[in-house]
């Protein structure tokens, strides 16, 4: 699995959708979107993003197997969190506000996982973490 392309490829959707919001409620006159628009870019285009620079940067190791459920919980959490936010505010037909309302609890949970492992996988991999020599 190459973490770094898949991160910053999905970062990339998100930054695409986040800043069409934007132009959106910009053009619109309205911040009806205005928490979906921060919480896309905030945890689907900047988080991703830098999950991403950080397995390019640094040499985790390509097999960690945290690593990995850290990137997987990532991206369903940043999916399950930004989706279930938007049902929850916008209460489409098709979704019952019960089910609305646990896409959104068990997507940040997932993210909150995805966070966990994240801190856990830079202190069990800190000698990794090295500045580059000038």
């Amino acid at each position: 699995m190459n973490k770094t392309k898949i991160l910053v490829q999905f970062s990339v959707i998100y930054a695409l959708i986040g800043t069409f919001l934007g132009s959106h409620m910009a053009g619109d006159g309205s911040m009806l979107f205005r928490a979906i628009h921060a919480h896309i870019l905030v945890v689907g285009w900047l988080s991703l993003f830098a999950f991403g620079i950080f397995y390019a940067v640094f040499a985790i190791p390509k097999n960690s197997k945290l690593a990995k459920w850290q990137v997987i919980t990532a991206l369903i959490g940043s999916f399950g969190l930004s989706f279930g936010m938007w049902m929850h505010y916008f209460q489409p037909a098709w979704a019952p506000d019960l089910f609305s309302l646990l896409f959104y609890i068990v997507g940040g949970t997932i993210l909150v996982i995805s966070f966990i492992l994240f801190a856990v996988i830079a202190f069990y991999f800190g000698d990794l973490l090295k500045e580059k020599q000038a």
